[in-house]
């Protein structure tokens, strides 16, 4: 990560300095070409030397451009902004460009966000969180990372990127008969042994009868084949529980399923009202503890 103690608007000029020299340079070069002092600009080359935008010369404190270098020179050569998309174009393939791609493919994102994911790709500590800012700084110079507003950054080819971050989903072709279909699970009423109908290649009615089933005619309450509708709790005879085939009292889960209404409590003493809760709690503990839940 580049240098926390230069601002990032200079390190741009310190790396165009260093970019559109012919002869080696060092700090002392790029001292006097930017107007900042010498100790501040030593620092920035090793940033842009990890970004392939210069390389070693003779001497372990002297850099000369790399090839990727003097194409960002030739393009601020010609304007300001071609420079500057020049370096968007270095920079966008390296580990942090990546990583904000990848961290504002789904909108825009808060700064701290963003230097979270930073911190988190460089595999680096809380400590160089000053680093990351500088370097996020760097993107939004270059035009990289572009403000919203309100305090959320984006992406500076806005949505159009999400076609490389996020690849579009295959689409079956109705003209191919190759391609697959998925087919929904198959239902008695559209099974070849109920169909006397027309039916498709898949064993579907294809008719009118496929769209809208007819309905069957009602039956009269009392007749075979009809559920009548149970009464409610209250208009049951005191002390009498309704039975059911659904419902039996030596099944512990269809006790436990319909809901206990708080006018059921009134059949219990309150010593057994006291007891049904640390019953009640005793189980909810232990489930908790076979799920792996932290029981409060």
């Amino acid at each position: 990560m580049p240098t926390r103690k230069m601002r990032a608007d200079q390190q741009v000029a310190v790396i165009r300095a260093a970019c559109v020299s012919t002869v080696p340079v060092g700090a002392a070069q790029l001292a006097e070409a930017t107007g900042f002092t010498a100790k501040n600009c030593g620092l920035v080359p090793v940033f842009a030397l990890n970004t392939g935008l210069l390389e070693k010369a003779h001497r372990p404190t002297m850099y000369l451009p790399s090839r990727k270098g003097r194409a960002v020179a030739r393009a601020f050569a010609i304007s300001e902004a071609a420079g500057l998309e020049a370096l968007r174009s270095v920079w966008r393939g390296l580990w942090f460009g990546r990583a904000m791609r990848e961290r504002t493919a789904h909108g825009p994102v808060t700064r701290d966000g963003l230097v979270a994911k930073l911190l988190l790709a460089a595999r680096a500590t809380e400590s160089r969180i000053r680093q990351a800012h500088v370097l996020l700084d760097l993107l939004v110079v270059v035009g990289m990372i572009v403000p919203d507003g309100d305090g959320f950054l984006s992406w500076y080819e806005g949505a159009a990127h999400l076609q490389d971050v996020l690849p579009p989903a295959p689409v079956a072709d109705a003209a191919d008969p190759t391609a697959p279909v998925a087919l929904e699970p198959r239902s008695p009423l559209f099974s070849d042994a109920t169909t006397d109908g027309p039916t498709s290649s898949i064993g579907r009615r294809t008719g009118p009868e496929a769209v809208c089933p007819p309905m069957a005619e009602p039956k009269a309450p009392g007749t075979p084949g009809t559920s009548a509708v149970p009464p409610p709790r209250r208009a049951t005879a005191a002390g009498e529980q309704p039975r059911s085939a659904y419902c039996a009292d030596d099944d512990l889960l269809a006790l436990l399923l319909p809901p206990v209404l708080l006018a059921d409590l009134t059949r219990l003493t309150e010593q057994e009202v006291v007891a049904l809760h640390g019953h009640l709690r005793a189980v909810h503990q232990l489930t908790a503890k076979l799920r792996g839940r932290p029981v409060s």
